[in-house]
């Protein structure tokens, strides 16, 4: 009797992913902020200019997504009735809610930003791109050797170094922090603080750092005593760090 109860819910299961999967597919494009948004008259003319060329399309396993005149690409997979987890090819994953409202409305949430998107009529656009953190070989490196704070000492993208030092205030110069303790303190430009959880995965060569909101997977590609060099599959580029601040 249990087992047959088993195979039911799991027949149930996989029966509704199949049916998120044929509801998701195509494209959808930005119709308004959630109705149930509080904002005022000006805000929401502002909201509809940022968002009104947003789109979002997918296939059974791939997505890509645009908005603000930027585009992502990855892959999709379904967590819960209405959660979902989207694999950036950009280095990143992260939650997202889809609830539907209608046979051609969503609602799309993501962090505390909220849309209501309509299905188009126009064909699904997948860009299928590959994680360009797999193209980097990386550097074996032992937890312990990260313990500690790591000032910004500029970056190298497409072969070109640039010496621009960023700060965090007036005082220090952006840096990562890298507690013994999993602790990961990231003080970003404009004075900003973003605090999340740090580890080495079992390649001993990629960095993750999780956050409420995100997850990050950097590969390191230098590390010594004074310098440390991430790559950033997000931007495509390996930013420098040192030790000391002077």
């Amino acid at each position: 009797m249990k087992k047959g109860l088993l195979i039911l819910t799991l027949l149930l299961i996989t029966s509704f992913s199949f049916a998120q999967k044929d509801f998701l597919a195509g494209k959808w494009k930005y119709e308004k902020i959630s109705d149930h948004i509080k904002i005022d008259e000006q805000g929401l003319k502002m909201a509809n200019d940022f968002f009104k060329d947003m789109t979002l399309s997918f296939d059974q396993n791939n997505y890509t997504q645009f908005a603000m005149g930027k585009s992502e690409s990855g892959t999709w997979s379904l967590i819960n009735e209405s959660t979902y987890e989207f694999n950036s090819s950009k280095g990143y994953k992260y939650e997202v809610i889809i609830k539907k409202i209608s046979e051609n409305q969503i609602i799309f949430k993501q962090k505390n930003r909220e849309w209501q998107l309509i299905k188009s009529d126009q064909k699904a656009t997948i860009k299928i791109q590959q994680n360009s953190l797999d193209k980097i070989e990386g550097l074996e490196i032992i937890a312990e050797d990260l313990f500690g704070k790591w000032f910004y000492n500029g970056r190298i993208k497409d072969g070109k170094e640039s010496g621009l030092i960023l700060k965090h205030n007036k005082e220090e110069v952006v840096n990562y922090e890298f507690k013994k303790d999993g602790m990961f303190i990231n003080n970003a430009p404009l004075d900003i603080e973003l605090i999340g959880i740090w580890r080495i995965e079992k390649d001993r060569k990629t960095l993750v750092i999780e956050s409420e909101n995100k997850t990050e997977f950097i590969k390191i590609v230098k590390l010594d005593g004074q310098e440390l060099h991430l790559y950033n599959p997000k931007n495509e580029s390996i930013l420098k760090f040192k030790k000391n601040e002077k």
